[in-house]
């Protein structure tokens, strides 16, 4: 995963989770990449219209039709299952860039509230079903949550390996070198096999969230979360030392494998790993989200336990005053953030939830003003869960303090307003940023839509949040879902150890589109360029490239958010 630069299109190059292995033997890359912002020139693709869904009887519904030719005002057609029509009416112009045709235009079929299935046709062309469901998220989650328990290590279940890594870990440094704690569980991050807290914590924190949304799920959701939680609770072994990740680079020169192998493999660094101590706000502040959250919903002892270790890191790391450093060598260069207030105004919203205490709500409302309002939500952007949770937004209900209440609301509005900004781009509506890991983006800007669109401070905050996930399961130039084992042409050639078989990790939410420099920069051997592929959104399903063909617990959990606070209505 790359480190990311809030409000950058693209990110700063940096080491992938698990390319490193691959970009010491690419091939290289075609000399026409050098020019036209590393795009690959191609003939105009063919018109296409592209749908979403599944969608609720409520949701906003429209289809995108590509075309080289001028259709406004063309009729389009909507026929059910047994190809009876049941809507009629007429093409307009979408806003912002209509990439990679060089027209786009809408067909609204939002009146389609009766569950069933249905097809767009404009003259000749008719698209793929778009499915109208009461519960149209349900099925997604439990798909993507497969890719979750795919990664757990340890000894926590997984239907794709057994056992693994049951030696994790030996501190690498400081007080503790040399020393072993019981760092064993939580989830493998990616494509490769390495733990780390910021993601754990921000997936966690995610799907704890989706829960109290999306109650139906709940179970499941929780179950998930747990497996992070628990990972969580051994992050911080002594009342001094607190660990940001397990494994680190040597992981990349084994290449793919079956993580129950390493154990016995007598390999440095891979049969026993190491752990690395770090601290800065963001990572106390993201981990003390997580588990504020966990304490909230749990009783006894079990509560006490959290919110102990809850406080712990909060505290550490608003003492600390910075990011987290850069890890040194061999840990790699991983999830460097650039901000550590909205960590802090998220772990300090959660704990004041859970304790009441007022000092932590004075701090989250001090930390959001400090805040950019940029329309994203990630592991490197949490002042948007902040403010949602504080203004009533995430299924618990609003802070009492009136004064509190409405400057977090203002704040939620903010961030709205900022993603249904970026999504009136482009004509497909993403709101997130076109850069590695967008469908991480996607999922928490979507997120930031809806709940806006929710309260009714963003007017398209509820289309945008539907965009997001259409756009997530085929509503896209290419007519792809990025979610493997779900949607239409879903990823088969995944970047990920369970690879071996096609479509492996069931569930996996790769990367999704990029720019093409940005690929082209890793220097991943031949691509494969699609005539819907431009030089600002490239998409390939190739295992070498793991821009676009990568998952990650990040990308998956902030999707699972997006879907649960659509549904929730």
């Amino acid at each position: 995963m790359p480190r990311r630069v809030r409000g950058a299109e693209s990110p700063v190059p940096a080491t992938s989770h698990g390319g490193a292995r691959l970009a010491a033997v690419a091939l290289p890359l075609l000399a026409g990449l050098a020019g036209l912002g590393c795009g690959w020139a191609q003939a105009a693709p063919p018109d296409a219209i592209r749908v979403g869904g599944p969608s609720g009887p409520a949701d906003a519904k429209v289809a995108i039709v590509g075309s080289r030719r001028d259709l406004r005002g063309r009729r389009f057609t909507v026929v059910d299952r047994r190809g009876r029509t049941v809507l009629r009416g007429r093409l307009r112009r979408t806003p912002g860039s209509p990439a990679p045709w060089r027209r786009a235009f809408a067909a609204d079929l939002t009146r389609l509230r009766t569950p069933g299935s249905y097809r767009v046709r404009v003259g000749a062309l008719t698209s793929r079903a778009w499915i109208v469901a009461r519960r149209p998220s349900s099925a997604p989650i439990a798909t993507i949550l497969r890719y979750l328990a795919a990664n757990a290590d340890g000894d926590e279940p997984s239907p794709v390996h057994g056992p693994a890594h049951l030696a994790d870990a030996v501190v690498a440094s400081g007080p503790y070198a040399g020393q072993r704690f019981d760092l064993t569980g939580g989830w493998m991050d990616a494509g490769d096999m390495i733990k780390f807290t910021q993601t754990t914590a921000y997936a966690a924190a995610a799907l704890q969230a989706a829960a109290r949304l999306d109650r139906a799920d709940a179970p499941a959701l929780r179950a998930s979360a747990d497996v992070g939680i628990r990972w969580l609770l051994k992050a911080h072994p002594r009342g001094d030392l607190f660990v940001a990740q397990v494994g680190d680079e040597r992981d990349h020169d084994r290449g793919f494998r079956d993580p129950a192998t390493d154990d016995g493999s007598g390999l440095p660094g891979i049969a026993v790993r190491a752990a690395y101590p770090n601290m800065g706000g963001d990572l106390g502040g993201g981990t003390a989200l997580a588990l504020a959250l966990a304490a909230e919903r749990a009783s006894g002892a079990a509560r006490d336990q959290l919110l102990r270790h809850a406080r712990e890191w909060y505290a550490a790391g608003r003492a600390s005053g910075v990011v987290a450093p850069k890890l040194p060598s061999p840990a790699g260069d991983f999830y460097v953030g650039d901000t550590q207030e909205d960590a802090l105004a998220a772990g300090a919203a959660a704990l004041h939830r859970v304790t009441g205490e007022r000092a932590f709500l004075d701090d989250a409302l001090t930390f959001l003003e400090r805040s950019a309002a940029d329309g994203r939500l990630g592991w490197n952007a949490l002042a948007g869960f902040a403010a949602a949770d504080l203004c009533g937004l995430l299924g618990a209900p609003a802070v009492a303090d009136p004064t509190a209440r409405d400057s977090a609301c203002a704040a939620t509005a903010a961030q709205g307003r900022a993603a249904v900004t970026r999504a009136s781009a482009g004509a497909f509506g993403t709101p997130g940023a076109l850069t590695w890991g967008q469908t991480g983006e996607n999922g928490g800007a979507g997120v930031l839509a809806t709940v806006a669109g929710r309260a009714g401070s963003v007017a398209r905050g509820l289309a945008v949040g539907s965009g997001a996930r259409d756009w997530l399961l085929g509503r896209n130039p290419w007519g792809a879902s990025f979610v493997a084992g779900y949607g239409p042409r879903a990823p088969r050639a995944i970047h990920h150890w369970a690879s071996a078989r096609p479509g492996q990790p069931v569930g996996a939410v790769v990367g999704g589109p990029a720019p093409a420099r940005t690929i082209a920069e890793q220097r991943l051997g031949r691509p494969r360029p699609s005539p819907f592929d431009t030089a600002g959104a490239t998409y390939e399903d190739r295992i070498e490239d793991y821009v676009t063909s990568e998952p990650a617990i990040d990308y998956a959990a902030g999707s699972v958010l997006l879907l649960a606070a659509l549904q929730a209505g």
